[in-house]
């Protein structure tokens, strides 16, 4: 014969469905310092960003030199692939007629930069300056000359721009642009 097994009892003390108390931890934030670097400068960045400091801006330089004033308004920051204008003011200041005055633009400054157009148009291109003619530019008057550009590489660019009178330089200016990526 075999003998049955009584069913159990369920206990009188119900177990214990709570999870034991986690051990105790000293609470600090540990970081290593490129991480540091790294938190502040996500917490500058959106603010600079807010006040324009990578927004396009435009810088202005002048120079006068014998019978011609040079002056130029130029992208000093602009974003990649962002269209701006480069302009030149030229300003004869003599009291004769000017019958051959040039603009010249460096290459080394303009070529970083795409889609250039110019107006008036390019007289001549050589390997170190895009060249615009002016003629009869009379006393006092004065004739701008406008360059469409894109920002295509970015980075720090500088450049000059002059004024030839008579295969002479009249004025010169220095014009340096920062592009954003």
């Amino acid at each position: 014969m075999t003998k049955k097994s009584k069913p159990k009892k369920p206990s009188s003390n119900p177990p214990n469905l709570n999870p034991p108390e986690p051990p105790e931890v000293p609470r600090r934030v540990s970081l290593p310092p490129n991480q540091i670097v790294g938190v502040v400068l996500m917490l500058i960045l959106p603010i600079l960003a807010a006040f324009g400091a990578f927004g396009e801006s435009f810088g202005e330089v002048e120079a006068s030199g014998s019978d011609v004033r040079l002056s130029a308004s130029y992208p000093s920051r602009l974003r990649l692939e962002l269209n701006s204008n480069l302009q030149v003011t030229v300003q004869n200041t003599g009291q004769q007629t000017l019958d051959t005055l040039a603009v010249y633009f460096e290459r080394d400054y303009l070529d970083q930069f795409a889609n250039l157009s110019f107006a008036p148009s390019v007289t001549e291109a050589t390997s170190s300056a895009y060249i615009v003619e002016l003629h009869d530019l009379a006393p006092g008057a004065t004739q701008t000359v406008t360059v469409q550009l894109t920002g295509e590489q970015y980075g720090s660019h500088k450049g000059r721009i002059w004024a030839s009178v008579d295969d002479r330089t009249a004025a010169e200016l220095n014009v340096s642009s920062v592009v954003f990526p």
